[in-house]
């Protein structure tokens, strides 16, 4: 959908709602765009289906504009997504040359009990069209909703992708453009619409960290009707964080991946004096480490498997070696994760 200004907004807004004859030029005021000849036109003659014979260039006009052209100005009802609204066709340059035709009809002569019957040239500004119906677009479109997770306790649960739906201007205005050159139907044109693919279709693994239990859960799926309750694949036993350095809650996902990850000390008085280790067995970090978007917090293997099931981090969730590297390739950058009391 085009980025319009506010200032476009309010113009076309004010097009759409114009009232028939207030843009118009040529086309319903006094005075005609062409020299009418004298006298009046034969017996026989017909403008756009109006019968003008035996009258003047004037009086013929405003036969034609009364019975022609005035309905065709009234604001054109349509329909889009179920709701309907209307286009003035001033709005998108709606024209009719009746001067011209009535020219023509002064130049006829019809046999006896015969009529000839000339057409009215009328037009429409396709790229107004266009543009009022582009702006029509972004009051009536419905977006499509991704794909997305949430928890019922700590239970994952997939919350359905939705397709959206907009007015397909191109189709939209291959319709409307003869419309506003006929009659106007019992019933508002119905405007093609599309649908709208929402960005995320699908819902990949997530994490779920129930500090209660110590344990941290992976599950996977895909989104069905009726937000489908994700599998569990695996459940590992963790650590978390110390009363005084707490494990954070909250929704976080999987921002880096290492393997065999160089361990540096937080800028922390706990780590005051400790230099980096370089990877190796006493590596605090283990041999992975999935970091998450909660500030310093991740997921890694530790030297000191005695220390699971128990507060004993400074506030990162540790894991047995053997587990985190289960689980290291399961996850990715992006991995939901979600950390509950």
């Amino acid at each position: 959908m085009p980025v319009r200004t506010v200032a476009v907004r309010l113009a076309l807004a004010a097009l759409a709602v114009a009232p028939a004859g207030a843009l118009a030029q040529g086309t319903g005021g006094t005075e005609p765009a062409v020299q009418f000849p004298a006298g009046t036109i034969p017996v026989g003659v017909l403008v756009g289906g109006v019968d003008v014979s035996g009258l003047a260039g004037l009086d013929a006009r405003q036969r034609v504009y009364d019975q022609l052209v005035t309905p065709r100005r009234v604001p054109m009802p349509v329909t889009a997504g179920g709701k309907q609204f209307t286009i003035a066709p001033d709005a998108v340059g709606y024209r009719a040359d009746v001067d011209q035709a009535i020219v023509q009809a002064f130049q006829q002569a019809p046999a006896a009990g015969t009529t000839v019957d000339l057409p009215v040239a009328q037009s429409v500004d396709r790229q107004k069209l266009r543009e009022v119906l582009t702006w029509r677009a972004t009051q009536y479109e419905v977006g499509g909703k991704d794909a997305a997770v949430t928890l019922r306790g700590v239970q994952p649960i997939i919350r359905q992708a939705r397709l959206g739906s907009e007015i397909d201007v191109p189709r939209s205005v291959a319709l409307l453009t003869p419309a506003f050159t006929q009659a106007r139907p019992a019933t508002p044109y119905a405007l093609p619409v599309k649908r709208v693919r929402p960005t995320v279709t699908s819902v990949g693994p997530v994490i779920v960290v129930d500090k209660s239990s110590f344990k941290l859960r992976l599950y996977r799926g895909t989104t069905r009707p009726g937000g489908k309750v994700m599998k569990r694949i695996r459940s590992y036993p963790i650590a978390i964080g110390q009363s005084a350095y707490p494990t954070p809650t909250g929704n976080y996902s999987v921002v880096s991946k290492q393997v065999n990850p160089t361990w540096f000390p937080p800028d922390s008085p706990w780590a005051a004096g400790l230099g980096p280790v370089p990877p190796g067995p006493g590596n605090p970090l283990g041999t992975r480490w999935i970091g998450t978007s909660a500030p310093g917090i991740g997921m890694h293997g530790t030297p000191n498997p005695s220390s699971i099931g128990s507060m004993a981090s400074h506030g990162c969730i540790r894991m047995y070696i053997s587990d985190v590297e289960n689980l290291y390739p399961r996850v990715e950058v992006g991995t939901r994760v979600f950390i509950r009391n």
